[in-house]
């Protein structure tokens, strides 16, 4: 396979420079990809696309979790730093890094297959690798948004400080920070691209596909405030790809009672990814989760034995749809989408609809040795509150709690964070600025 050369800029695109990797003395040594298989041999290549790339510091600066005293006392100093919500210097390799050099690869095969004849022969190979390289950049941009950038307000100007857009591979052309309202328009751009050009399904969980991408502008609308145009994407996936795991059906890939419950492509995963690890403080082997949270779960609910173990008087996590606990999944489910879906029916006022996908999702999570009372709503309020609880059940812990935090706190929401640290209790207030996430320290001399 022709890839190694993307082994050698890995280093190089998370710092947007180091020319010492492209030393004229080295070239020889690396074959250039100039054909469309190549180009599907780079997108395909799991481990620089898909595992252990979106971003580990939104997870682990959100609140379903919370560290033990002993626990907070173990951790380095930048980490305690990061869990009191302040800010802390850090560099190469990180988060960031992480998610751009899936950038810096689709980048390149853009520009490879611009100089690659579309034709008959080729069209469908052709359509799948620009579909599916404007679908990673717009899921990664998607994710980077969530992490350092304030939430987007649907009603103002959106001209702060974004993340940095990169459309090119000559790491030679310094870097700049785009507008929120840049950012997130480049992220519609690319997925409604992806739309056009993926097939309905992918061969594999790990490649993007035409319900994936609509999945993605599903929350990218979502995160954006737009719920409407949320609601119609992830009816667009729905439609395309619907499956559910029912917990009490071991054939459906789940071994409830078990220390890693699923498989790493669960029956209802659209789009397969994970969280990076490079700022753990929620891994389960030191973190519990929020006591709060755990009681809102009813006892018939089978995510209580899925999602986590008792640890002395706490619990901890164990739920993530991947090979292992440590491992965690920030991918695209069919849940998500009924989610999505019905949190738009409630803010516009179809009830009946938006209670009936809460319902189909619960169904696939109730022990069915037990009744199952369907959910009524009277109002809007309450069919809102109702989908809201039922999204953070079901998404913990996939790194997506902290964008909910902002985009719901915008609109009045009044989530306050609060850590207890050593008898202390320390809470960060609704739109606190602390909620947009530091930039690695070395990041300036790449900049423009």
């Amino acid at each position: 396979m022709k890839l190694i050369i993307f082994t050698t800029l890995f280093s190089l695109i998370s710092c947007f420079s180091c020319k010492h990797y492209l030393d004229p003395k080295n070239s020889n040594a690396y074959q250039v990809p100039t054909s469309i298989r190549d180009l599907q041999e780079i997108l395909d290549d799991f481990g620089y696309m898909n595992e252990l790339r979106t971003p580990s510091y939104a997870e682990a600066a959100a609140d379903d979790y919370f560290l033990t005293d002993n626990n907070y006392k173990a951790l380095l100093p930048e980490r305690k730093l990061l869990y009191q919500w302040e800010a802390f210097d850090y560099s190469y390799p990180n988060d960031w890094s992480a998610a751009y050099l899936p950038i810096y690869n689709v980048n390149f095969c853009l520009e490879v297959l611009d100089k690659i004849e579309r034709t008959e022969a080729n069209n469908n190979d052709w359509k799948n690798v620009y579909g599916s390289a404007h679908f990673y950049r717009a899921y990664y941009f998607l994710q980077l948004l969530w992490t350092y950038a304030p939430a987007f307000d649907p009603g103002g100007k959106n001209d702060e400080k974004g993340i940095v857009l990169r459309l090119k591979s000559d790491f030679n052309v310094k870097s700049e920070f785009s507008p929120v309202e840049e950012c997130y328009q480049q992220v519609l751009n690319d997925a409604k691209v992806a739309v056009a050009n993926l097939q309905d399904l992918p061969l594999v969980k790990s490649r993007p596909s035409k319900a994936g991408a609509y999945a993605l502008l599903a929350r990218a609308y979502l995160s954006m405030g737009l719920y409407e145009q949320a609601g119609s994407a992830a009816d667009e996936s729905l439609k395309l790809f619907e499956s559910l795991m029912d917990y009490n059906r071991p054939e459906d890939g789940i071994k409830i009672n078990a220390a890693v419950p699923f498989s790493k492509f669960t029956k209802e995963t659209i789009f397969y990814s994970e969280m990076g690890q490079k700022f753990p403080n929620y891994s389960p082997n030191r973190a519990c989760i929020d006591s709060n949270l755990m009681n809102s779960y009813d006892s018939a609910d089978l995510r209580r034995i899925a999602f986590f173990t008792a640890s002395g008087e706490y619990f901890k996590f164990k739920g993530t749809y991947s090979h292992s606990v440590q491992w965690m999944f920030s991918g695209l489910t069919s849940a998500e989408m009924l989610l999505i879906r019905a949190e738009s029916n409630a803010r516009k006022g179809d009830l009946k609809t938006c209670v009936e996908d809460i319902n189909l999702l619960l169904k696939h999570r109730w022990d069915k040795t037990k009744i199952f009372v369907p959910r009524t709503v009277q109002d809007r309020n309450e069919a809102l509150r109702l989908v809201l609880s039922e999204r953070r059940k079901e998404l913990l812990m996939r790194g997506i709690r902290l964008s909910d935090i902002k985009r719901l706190n915008l609109e009045g929401a009044n989530i306050k964070m609060v850590r207890t640290i050593e008898g202390e209790r320390l809470e960060l207030s609704p739109n606190s600025s602390r909620l947009v996430l530091n930039v690695p320290t070395d990041l300036d001399s790449f900049l423009k």
